[in-house]
């Protein structure tokens, strides 16, 4: 897969591309849906398959820098398509095409940079200015343009929409488990490792501390079971989600306790797995009553 960052000339579209458009937030599974229909159509058509995504979500653009709370990053995103049998992944920087109208979005950049044949999209895609573009206007605009609108009904898991909407909200709430379900894998956090208080090493508990930044999607506060990868080895973990009430510091932290580990993992980037809630977060009326609960969390994680 090749990854361009806004330089349509890295893009081969002599002989024409099939396009989908997304922002594919966490790569769920109807993303992988629909990326499946666009390679398949690209393949069947002779033309190269195209992710377009953006380089900033457009929420974050318009309302600010962390309004909504992303699944996956850049970095992340890119990984996750890579394995999607595309030939571009390409990154526009949203503010140069923000003020476009759908019209001018689709004919100038869709069609007249992409040289698009086939647009794959979902039933609720839109683009252009205040997003006044649908799957409608795509077809009457694929008439006068010349190219083929490919739609793909919305996936559903029972009564769970499988969206990137809702799967961060099941992450707000707690329900890693029906977010993995809904994502087709567990919803993770990488992030280097700091140095900081050290207290679960004086309960015989060392952990892996993480600081998220504002724009990290956090699960509900709590305790987790997880799976945590340090260079490519998975261990078994427990994680606490919060601002450890028993603390009482104020300060959010991600504090990862991997089992049968004992490497020092200072400034190294590690991936945290979430599993499943193992319970709500609350304060200890003193450390030993917390070593204890650690002691019950860990035997929940070893027989899951």
């Amino acid at each position: 897969m090749n990854t361009v960052w806004y330089d349509y000339s890295k893009v081969e579209t002599k002989n024409g591309t099939a396009v989908a458009l997304g922002n594919f937030d966490g790569l769920h599974k109807g993303h992988m849906k629909l990326l499946s229909m666009l390679t398949d159509l690209a393949q069947d058509n002779g033309l190269k398959a195209v992710a377009y995504t953006f380089d900033e979500h457009p929420v974050n653009v318009i309302k600010g820098a962390g309004t909504l709370k992303l699944i996956a990053d850049n970095e992340y995103k890119q990984e996750l398509l890579s394995s999607c049998h595309l030939d571009t992944l390409f990154f526009e920087k949203f503010t140069e095409v923000r003020d476009l109208s759908p019209e001018a979005f689709v004919r100038d950049i869709l069609v007249g940079k992409l040289n698009m044949k086939i647009a794959v999209v979902g039933l609720h895609n839109h683009y252009g200015k205040e997003s006044e573009g649908d799957v409608k206007m795509l077809r009457e605009l694929g008439q006068k343009y010349g190219f083929l609108v490919h739609m793909i009904k919305p996936l559903y898991f029972g009564d769970f929409l499988c969206s990137s909407t809702k799967i961060r909200a099941l992450i707000e709430n707690g329900d890693v488990e029906k977010a993995a379900e809904l994502l087709g894998r567990p919803f993770r956090i990488s992030k280097a490792v700091v140095q900081d208080k050290m207290l679960g090493r004086t309960l015989g508990y060392p952990t892996a501390n993480m600081i998220p930044d504002s724009a990290q999607l956090l699960p509900k506060y709590g305790v987790y079971g997880t799976t945590t990868h340090v260079d490519g080895v998975a261990y078994k973990s427990i994680t606490n989600v919060g601002e450890s009430p028993t603390i009482g510091d104020g300060a959010v932290r991600i504090e990862t306790y991997i089992i049968d580990f004992d490497q020092d993992v200072y400034n190294e980037t590690i991936e945290v797995e979430f599993l499943y809630q193992i319970r709500e977060q609350h304060a200890f009326s003193n450390l030993d009553e917390l070593k204890a609960q650690l002691a019950e969390d860990e035997k929940v994680r070893l027989s899951r």
